[in-house]
């Protein structure tokens, strides 16, 4: 049971204190503090120190970000105006501008209140405030993390060219096998449990494939005219299976438009239009985590030989 030090405040007396009609959300704000359940001064303090320096540390990973960009976009600056180039400096200064626009809600400037562990509507005000700025600086610094990381690895992708073939190859490597995942798909429709959703989803996921065979083309030229700039050999047969697995998807599509019936069509072909115009907008470099939203967005649940 809760006893509060000699005029001091316990859980309880905010709960009943304050304009929040749920006790748990004054409970879990309450919680840096209090100790068992009694808003100490100590508590206070500490909870202030600790946001205090978690604000400092996303102070810090901010503007490390920032040079890390700085740095990938010195060393892209040769070849800043290769499309594919050009569209990543943009799209991580942009990425910059967003978590630099964390920094004027990072600084509070915190003061206890004088008496506040004696005064419940000041004590969850404070509360309040230090719940909601410890977010918002974790996840600053989540996205400064992960700038600085992507703006590091596009650096080296930047001045390694067998860094950015071996990436080229994984890629190409990876449509190549999904073509023939599909190719599979297609020639298993009549045996599937429900046709219609398997034919819906390998169609879906040509769509996605086919955008995807654009990117890596626009890709290869941008490669090549990168070697052409630095004077770095361009890998022989780069990309070799590309045209292929292009081909192979083309044939692919086709299959599956001869197979598919006007039922399918009813049923899904709202859902298909929707993805296809969803992918529209996109240009290369295609940001692939906007298209696996896209496409789990409308894709129907697979079952079966084709679970996804």
């Amino acid at each position: 049971m809760e006893t509060a030090e000699p005029n001091g405040i316990t859980t309880t007396d905010v709960i009943d204190a304050v304009d929040e009609p749920d006790p748990d959300v004054v409970r879990d704000a309450l919680e840096p503090v209090t100790e068992g359940g009694i808003v100490t001064r100590e508590a206070v303090e500490a909870a202030v120190s600790d946001t205090s320096k978690l604000l400092a540390t996303a102070e810090t990973r901010i503007e490390l970000a920032g040079d890390a960009r700085a740095d990938a976009a010195e060393a892209a600056a040769p070849i800043a105006d290769v499309p594919s180039v050009r569209r990543r400096l943009d799209a991580s200064g942009e990425r910059l501008s967003a978590v630099e626009s964390f920094v004027p809600e990072l600084r509070p400037g915190f003061v206890i209140p004088d008496g506040v562990r004696h005064r419940p509507g000041v004590v969850y005000d404070l509360a309040v405030e230090i719940r909601d700025v410890v977010a918002t600086a974790q996840e600053a610094i989540e996205a400064a993390d992960d700038l600085s990381f992507d703006a590091e690895q596009f650096e080296l992708w930047a001045t390694d060219p067998r860094r950015r073939y071996d990436a080229f190859e994984q890629d190409v490597e990876l449509v190549r096998e999904s073509v023939t995942d599909l190719d599979t798909a297609a020639d298993a429709l009549a045996d599937a449990d429900d046709p219609a959703v398997q034919w819906a989803d390998a169609t879906m996921r040509v769509e996605v494939l086919s955008l995807l065979v654009a990117d890596l083309q626009a890709e290869r030229r941008d490669l090549r005219a990168v070697a052409e700039r630095t004077g770095d050999p361009i890998r022989d047969g780069l990309g070799a299976a590309l045209d292929p697995a292009a081909d192979r998807l083309e044939a692919v599509e086709s299959v599956l438009a001869a197979r598919a019936v006007p039922t399918w069509r009813d049923r899904f072909g709202p859902d298909i239009g929707a993805l296809e115009r969803g992918l529209a907008p996109l240009d290369p470099p295609v940001e692939w985590e906007t298209v696996d939203r896209i496409l789990e967005d409308h894709r129907p649940a697979v079952t079966g030989d084709g679970a996804r």
